[in-house]
């Protein structure tokens, strides 16, 4: 399911693709979800570990919180190519659904770090973003919500003032009978 769509796709400085002209014609009958982008500068086991987290991850977010997700891009950027030493890894997750795009970017000397912060820092931003919507969906919040509450309680103030109206209109029956 995932494939690595950097020769046919081109990140924008805001973050979205565009296809690139040449290699449209292959792009056409592909739909992924998984886009990789920038693993070539990798090391091979640093690609399959890069990988199946996000492979593993991609397939928590469609078990647990959403099944219409439009493309699910991670991509990873090397600073200043070293021959030897510590290499900084930049590390970009953006997730699209039909109303909505996430995304998250972290960067760090190791190549564990930012991939599980910034995965983590996704899987929030989902996790806040579900909790809201059953909000507005639930039965107690929202405008439906509010508006059934504000219902109930015109109600039980209607009837607590007539039962007062009635008492004190008994009461005043009562004073006139004994004159």
């Amino acid at each position: 399911m995932a494939i690595d769509l950097e020769q046919y796709l081109k990140p924008t400085k805001k973050g979205g693709l565009v296809d690139l002209k040449e290699h449209m014609p292959a792009v056409q009958g592909v739909t992924p979800h998984v886009q990789f982008i920038g693993i070539r500068n990798l090391k091979p086991f640093q690609e399959e570990f890069f990988k199946s987290k996000i492979n593993s991850f991609y397939s928590k977010i469609l078990k647990d919180y959403f099944n219409n997700v439009r493309y699910f891009a991670a991509e990873i950027k090397l600073h200043e190519k070293k021959a030897a030493g510590r290499q900084k890894h930049s590390i970009h997750l953006r997730l699209a659904l039909p109303n909505k795009t996430f995304s998250s970017e972290y960067a760090g000397f190791d190549l564990d770090t930012p991939l599980s912060k910034a995965i983590k820092a996704l899987e929030s931003e989902l996790v806040r973003h579900r909790e809201r919507a059953q909000d507005r969906r639930g039965d107690s919040s929202g405008l439906g919500g509010k508006r059934d509450m504000r219902a109930d309680n015109f109600e039980a103030e209607r009837a607590e003032k007539l039962s007062g109206i009635r008492e004190r209109k008994a009461r005043v029956r009562l004073k006139m009978k004994r004159k």
